[in-house]
């Protein structure tokens, strides 16, 4: 029978060295290196953690390495530098890699032994291999310590840190301006009160370290989040991520980080995060006002590919949501795309918010039987709907038909809040233009027609 391996030969203290190594341990021949197909066993293994214990005579906390190139050695937040990982593994460079390799990510002490020299090396070749690419948790690494830029990478940014960002945050929210006090196309940067100029911005962070700018931003997104128990690497992670903040707010079935979520907000906190997501959204857009930004958005529009539909939606649930929705460029901007691109699905989407679900096969059937529907939940959904396509019916693009239909789904938001005289008097507008301009190719257009058909349900209402 083999010699199993005994992996109690490569545990590890409390202060992350290894157990049970004598420092003079002799060292292990290597495989012979003819025979690419012979292990490099347990006992080479064990050699490479008695070499990598004179890493720990040499470790250094982060605050007192010099600048420079380090290697991370143990999960405790133990460093050595550049030179001392080389002094340590000078003609060592096969048990380096095994080194690196075992329980350091995708590989464990076992797996590690059983490799044949070739193995590891092509194993470490890989380069990202022992790094967390396969969810395994990793501990050492090279990384490097910039004067000007001093913190780790993996440690929480601590309370301190946080209650900087957090009054950097208050001082840009205090300079805060409105978008059309910017000129069109200048780069600006979000708050949740509006936003700064790119000067502002640079003169608020000055010499702070550069994950406080994304810290800011995240707390912003999700107030929720305990921002002094994340480091700099998991900052920048759930800042580019929104899978990676879901990641980590469900990590352990939510058991740690739950109460952190978004669903846990107060309701200033969840109003202030809708306002620097829109914010967010429409910096893009400062200085223009909504006709500039629905021409911007027609002049590059290539087609709908399939996700116009699903945008129009979450535009509308955004209108219906945001605090101030008359600001919110983007998403109005996109129903007035749908409304020229696709209006039946548009129609549907919008009269769907302020009325009950209809069966009805044509759209002038389902659209009446929305119209008789004594539902009362949805009468502030249309009033402000209403209030959101009167400003799109005067800022859309007309040549199609598109503002013609936000004005008629605008008559059909107020027939549903109970303004039905008004919303009559609006829809015979609509109807009296297109015959009007009956000889006008433009009014066959889809736009134009579903715009006849909406008026023409609300008149027979």
């Amino acid at each position: 029978m083999g010699k199993s391996f005994d992996e109690s030969k490569v545990r590890r203290n409390n202060d992350g060295t290894f157990a049970d190594k004598d420092k003079h341990h002799a060292p292990t021949d290597l495989p012979a290196a003819d025979n690419d197909h012979t292990p490099v066993g347990e006992e080479f293994i064990d050699n490479a953690n008695t070499i990598a214990g004179e890493l720990f005579e040499r470790k250094q906390d982060w605050d007192d390495l010099p600048i420079g190139g380090c290697y991370r050695i143990n999960d405790f937040g133990d460093y050595v530098t550049e030179d001392d990982w080389d002094e340590v593994w000078d003609g060592h460079p096969l048990e380096e890699k095994a080194w690196m390799l075992a329980d350091n990510g995708r590989y464990s002490t076992a797996d590690v032994a059983r490799m044949t020299p070739a193995e590891i090396e092509a194993a470490y070749d890989e380069g990202d291999i022992y790094i967390d690419t396969y969810g395994h948790e990793t501990y050492a690494y090279y990384t490097e310590k910039y004067e000007e830029d001093d913190y780790d990478l993996d440690e929480p940014i601590g309370a301190s840190m946080a209650d900087t960002i957090r009054q950097t945050g208050e001082r840009l929210a205090e300079q805060s301006h409105e978008s059309m006090d910017f000129e069109p196309g200048e780069h600006v940067h979000a708050t949740p009160d509006g936003f700064v100029s790119e000067t502002e911005w640079e003169q608020a962070w000055g010499d702070q370290p550069a994950y406080a700018r994304a810290a800011y931003e995240l707390s912003c997104r999700h107030p929720g989040l305990n921002m002094e128990n994340l480091s700099p690497k998991q900052i920048a992670a759930i800042n580019n991520s929104e899978q990676a903040y879901e990641e980590y707010i469900y990590e352990d079935g939510g058991a740690q980080h739950l109460r952190e979520s978004d669903t846990m907000l107060s309701k200033q906190d969840r109003l202030s995060a809708d306002m620097y997501r829109q914010n967010e959204r429409n910096a893009q857009y400062a200085g223009r006002d909504l006709n500039d930004v629905i021409c911007m958005r027609e002049s590059t529009y290539t087609g709908n590919d399939g996700t116009l539909t699903a945008d129009v939606q979450r535009s509308t649930l955004r209108i219906l949501d945001s605090p101030n929705p008359t600001a919110d460029m983007d998403s109005m901007s996109t129903v007035a795309l749908g409304l020229n691109h696709d209006p039946d699905n548009t129609v549907h989407m919008i009269t769907g918010q302020m009325s009950g679900h209809s069966d009805a096969h044509s759209l002038k059937q389902s659209l009446k039987e929305q119209l008789d529907s004594d539902t009362t939940y949805d009468h502030e959904n249309a009033e402000r709907l209403s209030t959101a396509l009167n400003i799109i019916a005067n800022n859309a693009d007309d040549t199609q038909g598109a503002g013609w239909l936000a004005t008629s789904l605008g008559a059909f938001a107020d027939y549903r809040h109970g303004d039905k005289g008004q919303a009559r008097r609006t829809a015979n507008e609509v109807r009296h233009s297109l015959q009007a301009h009956a000889d006008d190719p433009a009014t066959r257009s889809k736009p134009w027609q579903t715009a006849g058909i909406v008026a023409d349900a609300i008149l027979d209402a």
